[in-house]
C-alpha cells in the first residue's frame, strides 16, 4: 500500500478561515482513495499505517476542529482553527483577560496573571495556539523556586492561589511586586521548545533609545510590572513586540527610527484583590533619525471613557470584549489585542483626539447581555459595534434601537434532563478574521429570545457546548429586522453534509463534499460530523464515535471499505455507473441518549465530469489528489434528508399521534436536481425488530409529512426511524436512526 497526498493550498476567509488540517489517505490497486475534507475545509496529509484507516487516523477538517487548553490559571480556552477563541472561567471565578495576537499566535492572559507576566510568569504559558499545536490540554509547567517554596498544580488550584496572593498584596496597597507563592521565581511551560514560538525580533538596525513610561491613575509611574505592546507603524516588520515590560512604570528599548504605536491594558484590583476594571491607553509617537532619545508616555489617566450600552429591554452586562487592531502603513498588523471582562467590571478606554495618520486603526466593542433574573421569559442581547475608522470614539456609550436588531427565537433541546451546556456567539466585522467570546453556562432544555445587532456587514457564528461535544453553526450575515426560529440539538442527530449558510458571502471558499472532477469522485461527511435538524454540526475533537464503517460499492464491486473513515476521494472509471455509499456510525456518550446508532445508504449515478456545475468560489479535489479550482467539477446527485420531528424539547413524544415532516434535497452545488418524488417513513418501537410504515402525505418541493400511531404499550421506550427518499433520477437515500425519540412515560 502506498500513500496518496492531498496538497494544502491557501484559503480565503471561510468557515475554515485559512487554518490547517490533517487528512490521511491510501491507494487501493488502480483505484485511489484519500480521506477527504468536510465541506468548507482545507486538508493536508498525515501519515496512516495499516491496511485500513483506524480511528486515530480519521481526517480532521478545519471547520470541524477545535482544541481546548486549560491554562495554568485554570481558565478553559477553546481555539478554533480560524483563530477564534471561546473562554470559560475557572470554577468559582469570573473570566477576565486580555488578548494579544501576533502572526498565527493567540495569547489569552487572565487579568490576575498580568502583574506577574514577564517577571515570574512566562508569556508562553498563555500562547494558546502554540499549546494547542503541542497537543496540550492542561498546561504542564516547569517551576524554579527558592528552597522550600512550591507552586500549586497547574490549573484551577494555581489560579485560585494566584488570586489569593493578589488579594493579600492588594490589602497592602501593591500588586505584583512580591515573590510569587513565597519564593517561586519562574513558571514556564514544560513542553518541547519547538512547540512554542517566540515573537519575531526586530530585523532592522535598532540604534535609537526610547524611554516608555506607564503612568497610573494617580499620575505616578505604575508600580510593579506592566506589559504593553509596541510596534513600528510604518512597517511592523521593522519592529513589533506584543510583550514589553515596564518595571515600576518605566522601560527603555532600542528601535529603528520611524513612527510608532503603543497600547497597554492595565487591570485594577480592589482591596480584596478582586478585578475592579481595566483601562486601555495608547500612544502614537515618532522616533527621529537624529536626537539623543525619545520619550513616550502611556497615561492611564487618559482612559476616561467607560464602555456602556443601553438596549430596548433591560439587560444586565454579562460580558464585554474590546478589539483593538492597529495596522501599519503597508496594511499589515502592528498591534492586535483586546480585553474581555465578565460580570460588569468597568472598562475604560482612551478616546482619540484625531484619526491616526500613519497606517490605520480599527476599534470595536462586543457585549453579551442577559435579561434580569426575574424576567418572565429569558432573553439576551449580542451586539458588535465598530468605531469610525482610524479612531477610538470620544463617546463610548452605545445606544441600540429595536430597528438595529435581528430576533432569534432559540430552542435548546436536550434528551438528558438538566444537561449542563455552554453557549457563545462569535461575531465578526468585515475586516476581522477571527472572533472572541466568553461562554455562558446554562441548563437545558430551555427557550430564549436572542437579539443580535451590529455595525454594517457584521456576521456571526454560534457555538454550543453540550457535555464535552461542541456544535457550531455556519457563519451567517446579520440582517436587522429579521425574525427567525432556531433549534439546537433537535433530533435526530445524524451524519450528514454541512451547507453554506443562507446569505453566505459569494466569494467565500467552499470545499466540495460530494462531487466529481474528471474521474476523481469525492464523497466526504467530514470528520466525526454529526448534524442536528438545523444543520448545526459537531466539532471533530473530542470525538465520541466508538465505531464506524464506510464503504463504496459500484455494481457488484466493492471499491473501498474501511473503519474510522467517513469519506474520501476515489479515482473511478469514466463510464456512467451506479454507486452506493454505506456509512455506519455508533457513538458512546453519557450526555446524550438518542440517535447514537445510525445506518445510511446513498445511491446515485455518476460519470466523467467535463463541465462545471459548482459555483466559482468552490474548490474540488482533482485526480492528482490536489485541491484545485471548480473547472470540470460537478456536484453529485446525492439525496439528503432534513428532519423536523414532532417531539418536545426533551426529545419525547406522547402516546397517540406521532408525526415527522421530512424534506429531501441534494448536496450543495447540484444544478437543477431531479425532484424527490417518493418517500417512505417507518417507525419501530422494539429497537428495529419490527417496522411499521407511516402514512405519507406529499407537501410539495420535496417535503413529506409522515403520520403514525404510538401505542400506549410503548410508553417510556425509545422509538427508531427509517426514512427513504428517491428522486426522479433514481438517486436515493435510506437512513436508519435507532432511538430517534422517546415515547413519554404514561401518567401514573
Amino acid at each position: 500500500m502506498s500513500y496518496r497526498r492531498i496538497r494544502q493550498t491557501a484559503v480565503r476567509r471561510t468557515g475554515a478561515r485559512g487554518a490547517r488540517a490533517l487528512v490521511s489517505g491510501c491507494v487501493l490497486a488502480a483505484l485511489g482513495l484519500a480521506a477527504g475534507p468536510a465541506p468548507g475545509a482545507l486538508a493536508a496529509p498525515a501519515p496512516m499505517s495499516g491496511a485500513a484507516p483506524d480511528a486515530s487516523a480519521v481526517p480532521v477538517a478545519p471547520e470541524t476542529t477545535a482544541h481546548t487548553v486549560t491554562l495554568v490559571t485554570g481558565e478553559r480556552v477553546t481555539l478554533r482553527a480560524d483563530g477564534s477563541v471561546v473562554v470559560a472561567p475557572r470554577p468559582g471565578a469570573e473570566a477576565d483577560y486580555v488578548t494579544r495576537r501576533l502572526d498565527n499566535d493567540v495569547f489569552v492572559i487572565p487579568l490576575t496573571a498580568l502583574p506577574y507576566l514577564g517577571r515570574t510568569l512566562d508569556p508562553a504559558l498563555f500562547n494558546v495556539s502554540a499549546l494547542a499545536e503541542a497537543g496540550v490540554t492542561t498546561t504542564p509547567v516547569r517551576v524554579e523556586a527558592a528552597e522550600g517554596a512550591t507552586a500549586p498544580p497547574s490549573g484551577p488550584a494555581f489560579g485560585a492561589a494566584l488570586a489569593r496572593q493578589i488579594s493579600a498584596e492588594a490589602a497592602k496597597g501593591s500588586v505584583g511586586e512580591g515573590p510569587l507563592f513565597g519564593g517561586v521565581s519562574s513558571v514556564a511551560p514544560a513542553v518541547a521548545a519547538d512547540g512554542l514560538r517566540e515573537a519575531p525580533r526586530p530585523s532592522a538596525r535598532a540604534d535609537h533609545t526610547v524611554k516608555v513610561t506607564v503612568l497610573g491613575t494617580d499620575g505616578e509611574p505604575l508600580p510593579g510590572t506592566t506589559s504593553f505592546a509596541l510596534a513600528n507603524a510604518d512597517d511592523a516588520a521593522l519592529y513589533q513586540e506584543p510583550f514589553l515590560d515596564a518595571v515600576d512604570g518605566e522601560t527603555r528599548v532600542e528601535v529603528p527610527a520611524g513612527h510608532y504605536t503603543a497600547m497597554v491594558s492595565a487591570p485594577a484590583f480592589d482591596s480584596a484583590g478582586e478585578p475592579a476594571g481595566v483601562r486601555m491607553a495608547t500612544a502614537e509617537f515618532t522616533v527621529p533619525d537624529s536626537g539623543t532619545g525619545t520619550e513616550a508616555v502611556l497615561d492611564l489617566r487618559k482612559a476616561t471613557e467607560r464602555v456602556t450600552f443601553s438596549t430596548p429591554r433591560p439587560a444586565e452586562d454579562h460580558q464585554l470584549i474590546l478589539h483593538y487592531l492597529r495596522q501599519d502603513a503597508k496594511g499589515a498588523v502592528a498591534v492586535n489585542g483586546g480585553v474581555g471582562v465578565s460580570g460588569g467590571s468597568p472598562v475604560q478606554v482612551q478616546p482619540s483626539g484625531r484619526p491616526v495618520t500613519t497606517g490605520d486603526l480599527r476599534f470595536n466593542v462586543y457585549t453579551h447581555r442577559k435579561a434580569p433574573a426575574d424576567a418572565a421569559t429569558p432573553y439576551s442581547y449580542d451586539l458588535k459595534l465598530a468605531n469610525p475608522a482610524g479612531t477610538i470614539a470620544k463617546n463610548q456609550h452605545y445606544k441600540v434601537t429595536a430597528r438595529q436588531l435581528a430576533t432569534v427565537r432559540t430552542n435548546y433541546h436536550s434528551d438528558t434532563p438538566g444537561r449542563a451546556q455552554e453557549v457563545a456567539r462569535l461575531m465578526y466585522l468585515p475586516y476581522e478574521t477571527s472572533g472572541e467570546a466568553l461562554s455562558e453556562p446554562f441548563k437545558t432544555p430551555a427557550r430564549r429570545t436572542e437579539y443580535v445587532g451590529g455595525s454594517a456587514g457584521a456576521s456571526y457564528t454560534d457555538w454550543l457546548k453540550a457535555g464535552e461535544r461542541r456544535f457550531v453553526s455556519q457563519e451567517q450575515p446579520l440582517v436587522p429586522g429579521r425574525t427567525t426560529t432556531v433549534d439546537w440539538l433537535r433530533g435526530p442527530l445524524v451524519p450528514g453534509f454541512t451547507e453554506p449558510a443562507r446569505g453566505a458571502a459569494a466569494d467565500a471558499t467552499w470545499y466540495c463534499s460530494a462531487c466529481r472532477k474528471g474521474d476523481a469522485l469525492t464523497f466526504s461527511l467530514g470528520t466525526a460530523t454529526v448534524t442536528d435538524s438545523a444543520g448545526h454540526h459537531v466539532l471533530a475533537v473530542p470525538s465520541d464515535i466508538t465505531s464506524s464503517h464506510f464503504a463504496v460499492v459500484s455494481g457488484d464491486t466493492t471499491l473501498y471499505e474501511g473503519d474510522g473513515v467517513p469519506g474520501g476521494v476515489l479515482t473511478v472509471p469514466p463510464e456512467q455507473a451506479p454507486y452506493t455509499v454505506v456509512y455506519d456510525q455508533t457513538r458512546t456518550n453519557g450526555e446524550f441518549r438518542q440517535s447514537l446508532t445510525t445506518h445510511t445508504e446513498w445511491t446515485f449515478a455518476s460519470g466523467h465530469s467535463g463541465g462545471q456545475t459548482v459555483p466559482d468560489n468552490w474548490t474540488c479535489v482533482s485526480e492528482a489528489g490536489e485541491y484545485e479550482g471548480p473547472a470540470e467539477c460537478s456536484a453529485l446527485p446525492v439525496v439528503v434528508p432534513h428532519y423536523r420531528l414532532d417531539a418536545g424539547l426533551d426529545g419525547t413524544s406522547p402516546a397517540g399521534d406521532g408525526r415527522l415532516v421530512v424534506g429531501f434535497g441534494h448536496v450543495p452545488g447540484v444544478v437543477a436536481p431531479p425532484a424527490v418524488t417518493k418517500a417512505r417513513v417507518e417507525v419501530s418501537f422494539d429497537d428495529g425488530e419490527r417496522w411499521t410504515a407511516a402514512s405519507i402525505t406529499a407537501l410539495g418541493k420535496g417535503r413529506f409529512r409522515a403520520d403514525w400511531t404510538i401505542p400506549d404499550s410503548a410508553a417510556g421506550r425509545d422509538a427508531s426511524l427509517r426514512v427513504t427518499g428517491t428522486d426522479a433520477g433514481g438517486n436515493a437515500v435510506t437512513q436508519t436512526v435507532k432511538s430517534a425519540f422517546t415515547v413519554a412515560a404514561g401518567e401514573s
